[in-house]
This record gives structure tokens, C-alpha cells and sequence, in this order.
């Protein structure tokens, strides 16, 4: 046997060595939940028993794999609403939590859909499912039936419709409106990307055992392979296929985009939301930064600039953009986003501030 031979095959021994270290230390890491997260279901008792100036109606509506989906059409009674927001509830939280994170449009004059997700809430369990904070094929398909819902909704169908998600759900939120063309305007709490959200916890974690220098002599490309890997590994054990984020960022690049940032986030580090505005490269994005910010808390803890940027970004909605929703066909899950694009200028990471909107 050669030389060459030989070196070769005491390479792939070497790598297959290291990737087994890295799956059995950092495996726990894949199903943690996230650090910090802010018990959202508690704000609802800060909501009044009665509200006069809002009217809630429930709904239910039919998704992929024979489930029923349990949903609610929040809006002003005093007037007709001037947009539709389509919010989409984070990881272990029901749709319900709307009624208090899209307060502010709602007294600003716009309707809400909300829903629980499959598995969530009121929604139909999934016993395939075993779902968990990580992306799944699933959560598309829920928020696109519930578009397709709203297009048989007379009263709201001919409103403009824009998406807001929380952390998995502000994830969702970008892949379907990368995926359709007809969805403009998405604000977002808490997005993320996968491999770089894992790096983040899994360096964080390991720092715990091993001394700093030790870890950083371990090559990125090698913890996300093994995060690949880990991925692969268990979409059978847990029902689904997941989805990353980020071959799609690219075509959000002609979308209205609001990212909401929590400076103290420990989950999703604020230097997420500059990786992700650094692949989208062009976009017309409003970026709202809130101090003392931990993950899921920013409209706790700054309700008021919380509601003025979700309000001020979601009324640069067109009235003409309506009818969307009817016209709205859900796609396939692929990696294969919507190319329908106009270039734009590009977004550098570190141009976000406080509050700044970035003009195409």
C-alpha cells in the first residue's frame, strides 16, 4: 500500500475521530432549550377582562396531515382596520400571546391573525411531530394554511397583509415570504440561523468544561458539519425536516423588513440579526434595537418604542397591495426560495442602530 494511500486513510480516520468527539460532547446542546427566554404566556395577565375597542373571534382551519389548527381574528371595532398582521407564535407559546404583543397595532387601528401551531396550544397534536425550537418543514406549512384561511376570511381578505414572528416564528415568517413574492412587509423578534446559533450555544456550553484555548483549536467548519450531521440524524426521530433560514435570505433582499433586537439576548445574540442583514446584502430594513433586552421580553420591557417601530413599519403597507392573501399559493419546502428580486444597495453588519431604516 502507498504512502499516499496510507495518509489518506489516516486522515479520514483523524476526521472521523474528531466529529464523533464533537457529536457525543455538543449532542445535548442540539435539544436544549434556549438560555434566558422570556415566559411569554404571563403577559396576558396583563391584558384587561374586557376590552370594548377590540373584538376577538375564534377560528378554525384545516393543515397539512389531516390536523385542525385553532386560530383568532383580532380587530378594532370603533373602525375598519387599515392592514392584516399575520403573527406567528415562538417556540412553547400559543398564538394567544397576539393580544398582548400586537397591542399596539391593534389600538393603531390594524387586525391580527393569530393561531397555535401544531402541537401547541389549542392546534391538533402531531404524534409523529416531536417538536422542538429548531426550524421545521411543519411550521411553514402551518403558516401557510393559515394564509390560505385568511383568503376566505371576506371582512379581512382584501386587507394588506404583513408577517410578525417571534424567534422560530420570525424565522418562519422570512422563509414564506421568501418563498412568495405577494409577501412584502415582515417584522421580526428573535430570528436566527441555524448553524450560527448553534456554534454560539455549543461554544458557550463547552466553555463550561474545557479551557477557551482548547475549544478555539477546534475548526468552525468542523462543529457545523457535526451539527449537520446531528440534524440529519435525528429529522426522523422527531418527525419533520428541518429548515434553514439561510439559503433564503438572499431572496428577502426587495423586502420591507423590521428586525427587533434585545441588546441583553443570550439566546439569539444581537450579532445574529447583523449576520442575517449581512447575507440578505440589499433590503429596505428597519433595524430597533432595545437595551436591556433579553430574548422574547422586548415589548415587556419597551412597550412603547416596542409599538411605535411595529407601528410605524407596518403602516408603510400599501392599500393596492391587497387581495394578496387570495392570490397567495403556498409553496413546496425547498431551498429553493422566490427569485423574483430587484438589486438594491448593500447592508453592511455594522450600519444597525438604535432605530434606523435603511432605504433600497
Amino acid at each position: 500500500m502507498s504512502w499516499l494511500l496510507w495518509c489518506i486513510l489516516i486522515a479520514v480516520l483523524i476526521e472521523l475521530v474528531i466529529q464523533y468527539c464533537i457529536i457525543r460532547a455538543a449532542y445535548p446542546v442540539l435539544f436544549t432549550p434556549m438560555p434566558d427566554r422570556f415566559n411569554l404566556l404571563e403577559t396576558l395577565n396583563q391584558l384587561p377582562e374586557e376590552d370594548d375597542s377590540i373584538q376577538v373571534k375564534k377560528v378554525l382551519f384545516p393543515a397539512a396531515g389531516g390536523l385542525t389548527l385553532h386560530g383568532i381574528i383580532a380587530k378594532p371595532k370603533e373602525s375598519a382596520p387599515q392592514g392584516l398582521i399575520l403573527f406567528c407564535h415562538p417556540f412553547k407559546s400559543t398564538g394567544e400571546i397576539a393580544l398582548y404583543q400586537c397591542r399596539g397595532l391593534l389600538k393603531a387601528g390594524f387586525a391580527v391573525f393569530s393561531f397555535d401551531f401544531r402541537n401547541h396550544g389549542e392546534s391538533d397534536v402531531d404524534p409523529q411531530y416531536h417538536s422542538v425550537h429548531w426550524l421545521s418543514n411543519h411550521e411553514i406549512s402551518d403558516i401557510n394554511a393559515a394564509i390560505e384561511c385568511i383568503g376566505k376570511q371576506p371582512h379581512i381578505s382584501q386587507l394588506p397583509l404583513g408577517l410578525y414572528g417571534m424567534s422560530r416564528g420570525a424565522s418562519a415568517a422570512l422563509v414564506v415570504a421568501a418563498q412568495s413574492s405577494k409577501i412584502q412587509f415582515v417584522a421580526c423578534e428573535g430570528a436566527f440561523l441555524n448553524e450560527e446559533l448553534f456554534l454560539n450555544h455549543a461554544i458557550r456550553w463547552g466553555e463550561r468544561f474545557l479551557p477557551r484555548m482548547f475549544i478555539q483549536l477546534v475548526p468552525t467548519w468542523e462543529v457545523i458539519r457535526a451539527f449537520q450531521l446531528m440534524l440529519w440524524y435525528s429529522q426522523d426521530k422527531q418527525g419533520c425536516a428541518y429548515v434553514n433560514l439561510k439559503p433564503f435570505l438572499r431572496s428577502l433582499k426587495n423586502r420591507d423588513l423590521l428586525f427587533i433586537v434585545g441588546e441583553n439576548d443570550q439566546s439569539v445574540v444581537p450579532t445574529m440579526t447583523k449576520l442575517i442583514t449581512k447575507n440578505i446584502r440589499s433590503s429596505r430594513i428597519t433595524a430597533c434595537s432595545l437595551p436591556n433586552t433579553i430574548h422574547n421580553a422586548g415589548r415587556f420591557t419597551q412597550l412603547q418604542k416596542y409599538d411605535e417601530a411595529l407601528i410605524d413599519f407596518f403602516s408603510q403597507m400599501p392599500l393596492q397591495s391587497s387581495r394578496q392573501q387570495q392570490s397567495h399559493v403556498p409553496s413546496r419546502i425547498t431551498n429553493k426560495p422566490d427569485s423574483e428580486h430587484v438589486p438594491g444597495n448593500h447592508l453592511a453588519a455594522d450600519q444597525l442602530s438604535t432605530l434606523t431604516k435603511y432605504p433600497a
